[in-house]
């Protein structure tokens, strides 16, 4: 079984993910709510509430999906060209 290298990238990938719930968590813990504070519209379309702490986990979860998902691709690539 190969083991795969680690890339700098994943461990900031998981910062903001592990961040963003830390934050939520922090919220949660010291004022029993967590407050959403940004709100957008899109036309009439209300975009739901969410803050920094959200964002960063949803940014940090689709780096680490789009990460997961062409890693496979180039690696496999490298393998057939070898």
């Amino acid at each position: 079984m190969e083991k795969q290298p680690h890339h700098e990238h994943d461990y900031h990938r998981l910062s903001l993910i592990l961040g963003g719930a830390t934050g939520n968590l922090w919220d949660r813990v010291v004022d029993g709510r967590v407050v959403d504070f940004l709100h957008f519209y899109l036309g009439s379309y209300s975009w739901p509430d969410f803050n920094i702490a959200d964002s960063a986990i949803v940014i940090g979860a689709i780096l680490l999906v789009t990460e997961i998902l062409f890693a496979k691709s180039s690696s496999q690539a490298v393998k057939s060209s070898s």
